[in-house]
Order: structure tokens, then C-alpha cells, then sequence
């Protein structure tokens, strides 16, 4: 059951998503099906009712990607919260206002081997930090990115 969170009179879905780094300082990089060619985002998803956000990152990161829950895993300072508009909520049928996620910063091997859940993703791969940030459909998207870049330093 998927969790939610009320604030400021609105219902909003609890999301978690990571910056996944290697050694070589290398983003990696998610297209779910749905996202077109050259479109990618940042690992995660929903967290569960029950489920703590880091829980959920944990999961997420070992669901789509195969990356174990010995993971290096830290929260960030930074979070997306995108509220939808009347006419996106009525025309998917939404019972819920938008979505709310806690960032995350994961370091990996480059040797990293990931198994990608194939129900949900497309393909991985990694980038240059400076390559990623164009690799975003969304402004938005590029703009929390940027914040989480400046947190890890």
C-alpha cells in the first residue's frame, strides 16, 4: 500500500530517489518505460505504508536496480515536491495531489554489476555529473539534481 503524507491541505505520495555515484565521480542514470529516448531520471520510487523513506530507497535500489542493501546510503538536505495541476489530476484520475520525495546519495563500484528489473526500466547507464543534468526532461528535475549535487560536495 503505497504511503502518503497531508501537508498544507494537500495528499501527496511519498517518493524517494538517490544520486548514485562511483568512484570516477559518474552519475547513475534510470529510463523507466514511458520515458523517450534520451529522457533519464534518478533511481526510486513509492515508499510503502510501514516503510521508513531510507527503507524504501533500499528497496527501490535493490528492486530496480540489483544494488545491495550493504550500499553506502545517505539522505540529503535536499527534497522534490511537484504538485499537480487540476487538469493532470482529473485526467489520470489521481486521488492524491502530487508527489513529495527525500533525495538520497548512494556511492557504488563503476564495477557495479546491476540487474535491471525490466517490468519498469528501460536501461541504466552511467554519466558524466556534468552530462546528467542535460539527460533530465524536466527543469524541475535538472534544478533538485543541482541542489543534490551541491550537498554531496
Amino acid at each position: 500500500m503505497t504511503a502518503y503524507i497531508e501537508s498544507e491541505g494537500m495528499r501527496l505520495r511519498r517518493k524517494v530517489r538517490a544520486v548514485v555515484i562511483n568512484e570516477h565521480g559518474e552519475v547513475l542514470l534510470v529510463r523507466p518505460h514511458g520515458y523517450r529516448e534520451g529522457e533519464w531520471t534518478l533511481a526510486g520510487g513509492g515508499v510503502e505504508d510501514g516503510e521508513s523513506p531510507v527503507e524504501a530507497m533500499r528497496r527501490e535500489l535493490a528492486e530496480e536496480l540489483g544494488i545491495g542493501l550493504e550500499a553506502e546510503i545517505d539522505e540529503l538536505p535536499v527534497s522534490n515536491r511537484f504538485v499537480y495541476t487540476a487538469e493532470y489530476k482529473s485526467r489520470r484520475k489521481l486521488d492524491h495531489d502530487g508527489q513529495d520525495a527525500v533525495m538520497f546519495a548512494c556511492r557504488v563500484g563503476s564495477d557495479t554489476a546491476f540487474v535491471l528489473q525490466t517490468q519498469e526500466l528501460a536501461d541504466a547507464r552511467w554519466f558524466a555529473a556534468n552530462e546528467a543534468s542535460a539527460a533530465f526532461p524536466v527543469l524541475k528535475q535538472k534544478e533538485v539534481f543541482t541542489a543534490c549535487l551541491r550537498a554531496i560536495g
